[in-house]
C-alpha cells in the first residue's frame, strides 16, 4: 500500500508536490479541515441509508413513530453536513490564506535580492503578475478546491461502500463508467496546461502595458497617441480574451460530459435493477438507498472532474513561482568586514561587459583615487561612466580587473559592508509614496529631527518644507508625483547626504535644478565633499569645475584626465565640449 501510493504521488505535478511541501506547518488547521471533511462526507452516506430504510419502515411495516422520526432524524443529518462544510471550507481557507502570505513574503524578500541582470530580464508586469496574478491561481482556490478533493473523494468512497453493501452487481454496473471519465479527464488536463501558460505569460504582458502607458500618460497625450495605445492594448488584451476563451471552452467539457456519461450509468443501473425488482431479489427500500447513494455520488464525481482544470492551473501558477523563488540572489561571497572606510579607491584594469552585448562598457579602466578626492567622469552619452560607478557598490561585477577600497578587493568585503560605506544621488530620482521626512531618512532610520533638517539646509530644501503645512510629515505621493523634478532630486540628494558616508556617487545629480537651486546645492557639495570620496557623474561641464580631478571618458577608456584649468589649456576633447557647451572662464551656460 505503501508503495502504491508513493508511486501514485510521484505521478503528481512537480510544482503540486513542492507547493504540498509547505502543508506540514499548517498541519493543525489542515487536519482539523479534514477531520470535518470526513463527517460531511460521512452524512451523505447516512442520508442514502436513513432513506431506505425510512422507507421499508413506512411502507412495508407502517411503524408509527416514523412520522415524528424522519423529518427530525433528516434535519439532524442536514445541520451535520451544512456545520461540518462550514468548518471544513474555514479552516482550509485560513491554511491557504497563511501560505499565500507565506509565498508573496519569500517573492518579495527574493526580488529584492535579485542581481542586475534579473532585473533586466524580467518586466514590471511579469513581476506584479507573480503576486497578483500567479499567486491568486496558485492559492485563492486551492482551499476550495482541496476540500472537494478530500471531502467529495471520502464521499465517493463511503458511498460505494453503501453501494457494494447493498448489491455488489448494481455496483460493478456503476462502476463501468469510470474508466471513460478517467480518459476525458487525461485528454482535459493535457489540452489546458499549454494554454494556460500561455495564458499567464500574456496576463504578465498586459500588466506591463497597463503600467507603460499609465507613467507615459503626458508622451501619449502631447503625441495625440491615443489610437496608437489602444491599439496595443486591444491587441494583447484580445490574445488573453481568446485564450481564456480556449480554457472555458476546453475546462466546461469536464462537467457536461462526466453528467452525460453518469445519466448513461444511471440508466443501465436503473433497468438492471428493474429487472431484479420484478425477480423478487430487490426490496423498494433496498432500491431507494442503492438510488439514493448512486445519485448522490454523482455530483461529488462532477466535482472532482471540474477539479481537472484548477489543479493544471495552480501547477501551471506555482511552477512560475517557484522559477522566481528559484532566481539565484547577487553573489556575496565576501567575508570581510569594514567599520568606516577611508575612501581610497583604485580600478585596476577594470572591464566590464554587459550580457548579450558584443562591445565593452567599460573597457581596461585603471585609476586610483585617494581619499577625500573629487573625481568627476565627463563625456558624451553612452561612454562608460554611470556603467563604472555602478561597479562600485558592486550593481555589477567587472567581467575583468578589480576594484578595490582602502586596498581590500571589493569583491572581499560583503556587501552590507561594502554598501554602508556609499552614498548614490542618480538622475532617476526613487522616491517611495511616505512623508518628505519618511524619504530623507530612508536607510537612517535613527535618525533624529536635527539631523534631518542638517541634511534638509544643506540640500536647499529648508524654505521648501517651511512653506509646507504638514513641513516633514506632508506625503510626496507615489514616486513623488507630488513634488516637481527638482525637488524631487533636492529630497534624493538629502537623503544621502543623511547617510554621511565616506563615498558619495552623484550621478547627474543636479540635473533637475533650476539655476538658483543648483548654485546653493553646489556650495553645500563643496563643503560636504571635503571629508568623502565623491564620484560626479555629469553633462554639464559647470558642475565639475573644482573637482580634484576630471576624467573624460570616450566608449569605456580614459580619454584625458587632469584638473578643469589644465585640461582646457591641453585644449583636447575637454576643452571641445566646454566649447559646446558655452563654457567661458569658470561659468557654464546649459
Amino acid at each position: 500500500m505503501k508503495k502504491f501510493l508513493l508511486k501514485q504521488y510521484e505521478k503528481v505535478d512537480p510544482n503540486l508536490r513542492r507547493l504540498a511541501g509547505y502543508l506540514p506547518a499548517y498541519k493543525h488547521l489542515i487536519g482539523g479541515a479534514i477531520f470535518f471533511m470526513m463527517t460531511a462526507a460521512a452524512s451523505s452516506s447516512l442520508v442514502a441509508m436513513t432513506l431506505g430504510k425510512l422507507t421499508d419502515l413506512g411502507f412495508y411495516e407502517q411503524a408509527p413513530w416514523i412520522v415524528i422520526a424522519a423529518p427530525i432524524g433528516l434535519i439532524f443529518i442536514a445541520m451535520l453536513h451544512g456545520g461540518s462544510m462550514f468548518m471544513s471550507n474555514f479552516l482550509l481557507g485560513k491554511a491557504s490564506q497563511a501560505l499565500l502570505l507565506k509565498l508573496r513574503e519569500q517573492l518579495f524578500e527574493n526580488i529584492l535580492r535579485w542581481p542586475a541582470t534579473a532585473y533586466t530580464n524580467n518586466s514590471t508586469g511579469l513581476v506584479a503578475s507573480k503576486f497578483v496574478n500567479e499567486a491568486n491561481v496558485a492559492l485563492s482556490s486551492a482551499a476550495k478546491s482541496s476540500v472537494i478533493l478530500i471531502r467529495d473523494s471520502i464521499q465517493v468512497v463511503s458511498l460505494t461502500c453503501v453501494l457494494v453493501w447493498h448489491d455488489i452487481t448494481l455496483t460493478l454496473v456503476t462502476l463501468l463508467i469510470a474508466p471513460a471519465i478517467i480518459y476525458l479527464l487525461r485528454y482535459i488536463s493535457k489540452r489546458l496546461k499549454g494554454i494556460m501558460a500561455s495564458a499567464q505569460q500574456n496576463i504578465a504582458t498586459l500588466l506591463a502595458r497597463v503600467k507603460e502607458s499609465y507613467e507615459a500618460h503626458s508622451v501619449i497625450k502631447i503625441s495625440n497617441a491615443y489610437d496608437f495605445e489602444i491599439s496595443r492594448f486591444r491587441e494583447i488584451n484580445d490574445v488573453v480574451r481568446n485564450l481564456a476563451l480556449r480554457m472555458t471552452k476546453i475546462g466546461s467539457i469536464g462537467n457536461p460530459a462526466t453528467q452525460l456519461i453518469g445519466m448513461a450509468g444511471v440508466a443501465v443501473v436503473l433497468t438492471v435493477a428493474l429487472i431484479q425488482a420484478q425477480a423478487g431479489l430487490l426490496t423498494l427500500g433496498e432500491f431507494v438507498t442503492f438510488l439514493t447513494a448512486m445519485l448522490l455520488i454523482l455530483p461529488p464525481l462532477r466535482r472532482l472532474s471540474s477539479l481537472n482544470a484548477t489543479f493544471v492551473g495552480m501547477a501551471v501558477a506555482a511552477g512560475s513561482i517557484f522559477a522566481t523563488l528559484d532566481e539565484p540572489h547577487e553573489t556575496d561571497n565576501g567575508t570581510q568586514t569594514i567599520d568606516r572606510a577611508r575612501g581610497e579607491v583604485t580600478f585596476e584594469n577594470v572591464t566590464l561587459r554587459y550580457p548579450g552585448t558584443n562591445k565593452d562598457a567599460v573597457s581596461n579602466f585603471s585609476l586610483t583615487v585617494e581619499p577625500g578626492m573629487s573625481v568627476a567622469l565627463v563625456g558624451t552619452s553612452g561612454s562608460g561612466k554611470t556603467s563604472l560607478v555602478n561597479m562600485i557598490p558592486r550593481f555589477w561585477n567587472p567581467t575583468s580587473g578589480r576594484i578595490l577600497l582602502d586596498g581590500v578587493p571589493i569583491d572581499e568585503l560583503t556587501l552590507e559592508s561594502l554598501r554602508r560605506q556609499i552614498a548614490i544621488v542618480s538622475q532617476d530620482v526613487i522616491l517611495f509614496d511616505d512623508t518628505i521626512r519618511g524619504n530623507i531618512s530612508y536607510g537612517t532610520p535613527g535618525a533624529t529631527d536635527e539631523e534631518i533638517m542638517e541634511a534638509v539646509k544643506a540640500a536647499a530644501l529648508t524654505e521648501f518644507i517651511e512653506s509646507l503645512p504638514q513641513g516633514l510629515d506632508t506625503p510626496v505621493g507615489e514616486a513623488g508625483g507630488r513634488l516637481s523634478g527638482g525637488q524631487k532630486q533636492r529630497i534624493s540628494i538629502a537623503r544621502a547626504l543623511l547617510r554621511n558616508t565616506p563615498i558619495l556617487i552623484l550621478d547627474e545629480a543636479t540635473s533637475a535644478l533650476d539655476a538658483e537651486s543648483e548654485a546653493r546645492i553646489k556650495v553645500a557639495l563643496e563643503h560636504l565633499m571635503k571629508d568623502r570620496t565623491t564620484f560626479i557623474v555629469a553633462h554639464r561641464l559647470s558642475t565639475v569645475e573644482k573637482a580634484s580631478l576630471i576624467v573624460v571618458m570616450q566608449n569605456g577608456t580614459i580619454q584625458e584626465t587632469g584638473t578643469h584649468a589644465e585640461l582646457l589649456a591641453a585644449d583636447g576633447q575637454y576643452a571641445r565640449l566646454c566649447r559646446l557647451q558655452g563654457l567661458k572662464g569658470s561659468e557654464a551656460v546649459a
